[in-house]
């Protein structure tokens, strides 16, 4: 099963094309956590038809595995009082899985928190979780995911959906803790003057390897897309960020802008970057960009003049860059509880110059 796969192939001696997994696991549904504002409701769903980062191939794996469809849904004209906040806390040995449909009404908004942890610090589990969501004319939804899993966990987070005329998709990822990851996301930008905007902050160390796969996907007029991604890397730590901007025929006025800062602490990592720009209409906007390294040795030399130590001051950065992230977190108890994550130590192997 090929999963991440980009939509235009490049280099195949690159080996960033897709990522081959086995088969999707044996799976149970997992029984979450959550506190629910009245005015979101709560109900069984179908399986829905939209494009996710992680492809159609784990679409079609995640039909057989029989999990039912968790659908929440937001009235047209209501904003939601309080977040709909989820807890998924994987028990160790577990093979579980959730999947989410997200419907926003018209002129309606929500805001959906999920805290994706291990219950215990040892033992591996593998857990699948997608999420799919239609947000109608000028809709909002904003989905902030915090992960910090243990080191021998497998994740596959799997993301997408549509956005309608005037709709807004916010996402919001911290990424702390876990052994194999492999995440994505697909916006389908359908309507007139519809937004994507991703925030992904990442902090990967030990051999934790992250598989990425980003798409925004333009197809009506004047919409918008901006995919930041701030990352630290540590260890012998893998990882591959692949971030599209699809511009297709029609969707004339389209504005998109991808950008990812690495920073590396160690010289045994392995970083794979793949900006990509896909362009059927002329009159569009787009930028990518990737800033990847250590610090600037002025920076170092400027610090280390007052007095701070070396080890200190690389924990301050890649601290920095998660608290860039997590600070666009509203929800203050949310973004306390992610700071208490971000406190742990920043482990950095010596850089030879």
């Amino acid at each position: 099963m090929n999963v991440n796969r980009l939509p235009a192939r490049t280099w195949e001696w690159l080996r960033v094309n897709e990522t081959k997994l086995d088969e999707v696991p044996a799976v149970s549904s997992f029984e979450y956590r959550e506190e629910k504002p009245d005015e979101i409701r709560h109900g069984s769903g179908i399986f829905a038809d939209y494009r996710t980062g992680l492809g159609d191939e784990f679409n079609e794996a995640l039909k057989s595995t029989g999990l039912p469809v968790n659908a929440y849904s937001v009235d047209a004209n209501v904003t939601a009082s309080a977040p709909l906040y989820q807890e998924f806390d994987i028990p160790s040995g577990a093979k579980a899985g959730s999947l989410i449909n997200l419907e926003v009404g018209p002129n309606a908004s929500c805001t959906v928190i999920q805290f994706i942890s291990s219950a215990g610090e040892e033992g591996g589990c593998s857990f699948l979780l997608q999420n799919k969501y239609h947000i109608a004319e000028n809709g909002n939804l904003t989905l902030i995911q915090v992960q910090n899993l243990s080191c021998d966990s497998v994740l596959l987070n799997d993301c997408g959906g549509v956005c309608e005329d005037g709709a807004n998709f916010h996402r919001i990822q911290i990424v702390l803790g876990g052994g194999t990851t492999h995440m994505g996301e697909f916006c389908s930008l359908d309507g007139e003057k519809s937004t994507y905007k991703c925030d992904l902050g990442y902090r990967i160390e030990g051999r934790h390897v992250l598989d990425m796969n980003y798409v925004a996907d333009h197809n009506g007029r004047l919409s918008e897309s901006d995919i930041s991604v701030l990352g630290v890397m540590s260890d012998k730590s893998e990882k591959i960020f692949r971030g599209t901007i699809d511009f297709h025929k029609g969707c004339a006025g389209a504005k998109g802008a991808e950008l990812e800062e690495v920073l590396l602490l160690s010289d045994d990592i392995v970083n794979k970057t793949v900006p990509l720009i896909l362009c059927d209409e002329e009159d569009v906007e787009g930028s990518h960009g990737a800033t990847i390294g250590r610090l600037d040795e002025n920076l170092l030399f400027y610090m280390k003049s007052r007095g701070i130590g070396e080890d200190e001051i690389y924990a301050m950065m890649a601290h920095a860059r998660i608290d860039a992230v997590a600070s666009l977190i509203q929800d203050m108890n949310v973004r306390d509880r992610v700071y208490e994550m971000i406190d742990g130590p920043v482990r950095r192997d010596c850089l030879k110059q």
